[in-house]
């Protein structure tokens, strides 16, 4: 009988989960076993997990039996311990970013397995499960309440915590910006993280919503200037390979009107980043960053890199119940299937780029 191991979330703030507690009925219906490690800090409680058939376990995952899969959603603790088991998780480490290398390194010296989230896609390179619709939901709020506050204040903007579901997050941000003529930008209007922006926008009188996507990125010179001619501009661009930039430091030096820049994509330690406006990414506690280039006129920006932890419930039952048929496929055969054969040759394409 195969093990799946639900480890606990590292990363402060986020209370996601990769697998709901239905989601565990459902694999536990087939034979399989699931282990949850205890969490107080999880959307979905202790409880929960245990009515659904899971073991609970205050154990933590590098104490699993070997052959256990353990899966989680964010990066694993800094350490330089090497990595057992099969893991899947959204490791950060395939396209080459800011401390790629030591995690994939720790991931070879424990010759462990690596499913990214981020690469389980079909044959056409479609991912099969993605928060991004979330992503681009709350990042665009945030711009918005971000706006509101720079409007009325200098002092950095509070730090923000989970609300307890969509409809509270509209309310805040219609409650803190109220009816006022405002144009705001969103690229990669046509994506799922562009859609989530685009419906939350939709949803507050007085803006004025420009909805841009490749066609307009590609019909412009590059920095594009009408990115300062908003108010608000939201990047909902999935970097899949390098592109001119968006905006850099010079652009916003000219700049008389943009306030915020909310980067929901958020790739600022990606040597092609087409935000070249901050260096790294913010947090829940400090949301909001100065843009460089951005002296005479303050344009703040939002780059947290797990916006859809301050919806959880409702990001985390919509990735799950996509995830859960593959992960299902993947627990029930001893090949891979091909979503996760996919999912292996990418990090083997990544062990090859630091000579692993």
């Amino acid at each position: 009988m195969k093990t799946l191991w639900l480890r606990r979330e590292d990363k402060r703030g986020e209370s996601r989960v990769a697998l709901t507690p239905e989601g565990v009925r459902t694999l536990v219906s087939k034979g399989l076993r699931v282990v949850v490690e205890t969490s107080p800090l999880r959307v979905f409680s202790d409880a929960e997990y245990a009515a659904a058939g899971a073991e609970l376990t205050p154990l933590s995952w590098w104490q699993a039996p070997d052959h256990a899969i353990v899966l989680g959603l964010k990066e694993l603790a800094e350490a330089d311990t090497p990595i057992h088991h099969t893991h899947i998780y959204f490791s950060h480490t395939f396209k080459g970013q800011s401390g790629a290398a030591a995690v994939l390194e720790r991931h070879a010296r424990g010759n462990s397995a690596l499913f990214d989230l981020e690469f389980l896609q079909d044959d056409q390179g479609r991912r099969i499960a993605a928060f991004g619709y979330w992503a681009g939901f709350v990042g665009a709020a945030l711009a918005m309440l971000g706006l509101a506050h720079y409007q009325q204040s200098l002092a950095p903007f509070p730090s923000v915590r989970p609300f307890a579901s969509q409809q509270a997050l509209v309310n805040s941000v219609q409650q803190a910006l109220g009816p006022q003529p405002l144009r705001v930008m969103v690229m990669g209007a046509l994506g799922r993280c562009g859609t989530g922006a685009c419906d939350l926008l939709r949803q507050l009188p007085g803006v004025e919503l420009s909805r841009w996507d490749l066609a307009e990125f590609n019909a412009v010179a590059k920095p594009i200037r009408e990115i300062i001619e908003h108010d608000v501009f939201v990047n909902c661009v999935y970097l899949r390979e390098p592109i001119k930039p968006m905006l850099n430091p010079a652009l916003l030096a000219q700049n008389q009107r943009l306030r915020i820049i909310s980067d929901v994509s958020c790739d600022p330690n990606n040597p092609n980043n087409p935000i070249a406006v901050y260096s790294a990414t913010t947090t829940l506690d400090e949301p909001f960053c100065q843009a460089l280039g951005s002296a005479a006129w303050p344009v703040h920006v939002q780059a947290i890199d797990h916006l859809p932890a301050l919806l959880p419930r409702e990001a985390s039952e919509e990735f799950a119940a996509a995830l859960l048929p593959h992960l299902a496929e993947y627990l029930c055969n001893e090949a891979l299937p091909p979503v996760w054969r996919n999912a292996a040759a990418r990090h083997e394409e990544a062990k090859r780029r630091y000579q692993l």
